[in-house]
């Protein structure tokens, strides 16, 4: 009998170790893409850049970098999360070799630092009124945010591009004391207002127009409202870069034409090339 208890404790300790060493949800938001478990040869270091990147321009961004990696053979290392805090963590650790946030109306503090060293403008960033499949609050424009027993969420302000911008349309258009009461939750990441679109936790948000490729949980809804606040995303190198040659090389290709197939498959819109 206990041989039979040693064998069980000792197969259950098994099962645990081998399942300790993973990464729990929320644990890091950094990211090594492709994989850091490639194979590298004994006594050799993999070249790497650090790019900080906002959440919501994570899908393209991935498959960016493995074209770089394919051509450059440098592994681009991803530190994902709201603007803000990726501009924190640059003021932070003064260490890194790029920046991606959702508009370039983010970059106003690193300038003001003079802690960027080139600049490109990649993709418009275009903002949507979107609802759950249904739209079951029956919602046809901005105005209906502010009506009775409708739950909206939005982006936080102090932390995303998507926030700063709701509040401005809804302030402009002198709904916000409106539409306040019937925020829900504000969110660090676009990312996380598609989540609560998409599991009918609210009835409509202000988003970006790219969240919804391919997308059957979450629909648009048609407003000329928004037009006006088409924001721009660019990439940028830091001084603080270890590597600036190889950190202004990956702001010409993720601007570049074989980066603008992914861009463009991931539904963004290329910025027109100034001659």
């Amino acid at each position: 009998m206990k041989s039979f208890l040693r064998m069980c404790l000792t197969a259950l300790l098994v099962v645990f170790l081998g399942t300790a060493g993973g990464c729990g949800v929320g644990e890091t938001d950094t990211t090594a893409w492709p994989r850091a478990d490639q194979e590298i040869q004994q006594g050799s270091k993999q070249e790497e850049l650090l790019v900080y990147c906002g959440a919501g321009l994570r899908k393209p961004m991935e498959e960016i970098a493995v074209m770089f990696q394919e051509e450059t053979g440098v592994l681009v290392q991803f530190s994902f999360g709201g603007s803000a805090q990726c501009i924190g963590k640059i003021l932070t650790v003064d260490k890194g070799d790029a920046f991606l946030p959702g508009d370039v109306a983010e970059l106003k503090e690193l300038i003001e630092r003079e802690m960027i060293d080139r600049q490109k403008a990649v993709v418009f960033h275009v903002p949507v009124l979107a609802v759950p499949r249904g739209n079951p609050a029956g919602i046809t424009g901005i105005e209906d945010l502010g009506a009775p027993g409708v739950k909206v969420v939005l982006g936080d302000p102090e932390a995303n591009p998507i926030g700063k911008l709701a509040d401005k349309v809804l302030k402009e258009y002198s709904i916000f004391d409106k539409v306040e009461p019937n925020v829900v939750a504000r969110t660090a990441t676009v990312n996380e207002l598609f989540t609560y679109l998409a599991l009918k936790q609210a009835d409509a948000a202000i988003i970006w127009e790219d969240n919804l490729l391919g997308s059957e949980d979450v629909e648009l809804i048609e407003t000329a409202v928004l037009a006006d606040y088409i924001k721009t995303v660019p990439v940028v190198s830091l001084k603080c870069s270890a590597n600036p040659e190889m950190a202004n090389r990956l702001v010409e290709f993720t601007a570049g034409e074989k980066a603008m197939a992914i861009w463009e498959k991931w539904g963004f819109k290329p910025v027109p090339k100034v001659e």
